[in-house]
């Protein structure tokens, strides 16, 4: 169970998350509420390499948070990274150059380990927060508090969910396991689990897509009761205008999204509706659906 001191530190992503999950304040009588600041969805870049360039563009492109990584295997979206010590002085240059205008954390990858006097001190960075494979980290890690403390977990349900449910943990990375002939798009079993996940979890949740992403997912992902979703990549050697221009779409959909409608509201919903958002990115000149019943 989390205790006073691991929750002491006010992590700006975590509160984020969990305004999203509240939902926007809906009115009461005759008096007017206060106009909701906070996006439908989060969005979380992980960028393909610790670089201010490449942060910059996605500060630019409207990304709430950047996440860097420390350990991070190459894939077909990201370039390897390397370890604490080779890593620490990009991070901190790049918590300088954006850390005024975009939250900043870490993604602790599979490629290496890091040492219990690593782990601790890894707020020392400027992070934010801290996303970690619960299998390859420490269990010190619950202990940490100087960050904000997320998992980065397969849906699989069963006893991990629930014992996530019961540490220290304080918001989730959730990604889906795909049958290997799946198709590359979003399928019904995507949705599915996630939003299985979204009823399990009780802890604000990003998604992590195991399935390639685009801008019209991502009302259906809102639908499922989510607070956010991590943009990854989009390639290993991406330029910082590629960036940009991969996470602006995004941004826009968002925008086309209105307030957020929180966990609970979400999940009282019978069925997770196909996205709209679509026709208003294609056309501007439209009027918003956001009252549209």
């Amino acid at each position: 169970m989390p205790d006073q001191a691991a929750d002491s530190f006010k992590s700006k992503l975590i509160e984020r998350l969990r305004q999203t999950s509240r939902g926007a304040p809906s009115p009461i009588g005759f008096g007017r509420v206060t106009e909701s600041s906070v996006p439908a969805l989060f969005l979380l870049a992980v960028l393909p390499r610790n670089e201010v360039a490449l942060a910059e563009a996605a500060v630019s492109a409207g990304a709430d948070a950047i996440a860097l990584r420390l350990c991070g295997a190459g894939t077909d979206l990201l370039k390897e990274t390397g370890d604490y010590a080779t890593e620490e002085q990009n991070v901190k240059d790049v918590v300088a150059a954006v850390g005024s205008r975009a939250i900043v954390g870490l993604v602790i990858g599979s490629n290496g380990n890091m040492t219990i006097s690593q782990l601790t001190g890894l707020g020392k960075l400027g992070a934010d927060f801290v996303a970690a494979y619960p299998h390859l980290t420490l269990a010190q890690f619950l202990e940490l508090t100087d960050v904000g403390r997320l998992a980065i977990i397969d849906q699989q349900g069963g006893n991990a969910i629930r014992g996530i449910n019961d540490l220290s943990i304080q918001a989730v990375l959730v990604r889906t396991e795909r049958p290997s002939d799946s198709p590359a798009e979003m399928t019904v079993l995507d949705v599915a689990a996630f939003r299985g996940a979204t009823d399990g979890i009780h802890r604000p949740m990003l998604a992590f897509p195991s399935w390639k992403i685009i801008p019209q997912d991502l009302e259906i992902l809102k639908s499922c009761g989510i607070e956010g979703v991590a943009l990854v990549g989009p390639e290993p050697d991406a330029t910082a205008e590629l960036v940009e221009s991969t996470i602006r779409p995004y941004r826009e959909v968002v925008k086309r999204l209105g307030k957020p409608v929180g966990r609970r509201s979400a999940l009282s919903e019978p069925a997770v509706i196909l996205s709209r958002v679509v026709q208003n990115v294609e056309d501007d000149g439209g009027e918003s659906d956001e009252d549209d019943e």
